[in-house]
């Protein structure tokens, strides 16, 4: 209900040190549950990007072609050539299954042992075993040239770059230009 100008001026003063309003609003809705739980026993979930599943329900599982699942997937098929990113940063993904696993363990903890302090679990592998997104194009791409997808548009070719004007160049001459042509 905002104006777009008024948004734009509050946004930088309302998310302070937080990076983003995704961060934010995270941040704000654990504040809200610590404020509100009253006498219940709360654990909180804090997993990474969730990707497809390591064991199960069978590996490379999912359930819908959301966050970097489609971009693997439109990658796979052809249809994405380029992503701006930065291939040094870390691509902190954690496998559905390991993250449904964690909160059934936690739920199980919570209600067995009811702790005083709510507690709150980072499911993350980042700082612990670091995988870059340079490592993932290499390994995505890899692995759609060994076992291509059905009904690929074109062979699996993206290329991630941090630098606009390349990612810019990469998106007339890879996917504007064969969708006039």
């Amino acid at each position: 209900w905002l104006d777009e100008s008024i948004i734009q001026d509050i946004t930088p003063k309302l998310l302070g040190d937080w990076p983003n309003t995704y961060t934010y609003t995270k941040a704000l809705s654990e504040y809200l549950i610590q404020q509100e739980k009253g006498n219940l026993n709360i654990a909180i979930i804090r997993p990474s990007i969730v990707g497809a599943s390591w064991h199960e329900p069978f590996p490379g599982w999912i359930d819908s072609f959301n966050g970097t699942s489609g971009i693997f997937v439109a990658a796979g098929k052809g249809i994405l050539r380029t992503v701006i990113a930065n291939n040094e940063a870390v691509a902190d993904m954690i496998p559905v299954d390991v993250a449904i696993n964690l909160t059934l363990a936690a739920a199980w903890y919570t209600a067995v042992h009811r702790p005083k302090n709510m507690l709150v679990y980072n499911c993350t592998t980042g700082g612990i075993n670091p995988f870059f997104w340079g490592e993932m194009e290499q390994y995505v791409m890899s692995t759609f040239k060994r076992n291509p997808l059905e009904q690929a548009f074109r062979t699996p070719n993206a290329h991630l770059t941090s630098n606009y004007l390349i990612n810019q160049y990469w998106i007339t001459v890879s996917h504007k230009a064969p969708a006039i042509l």
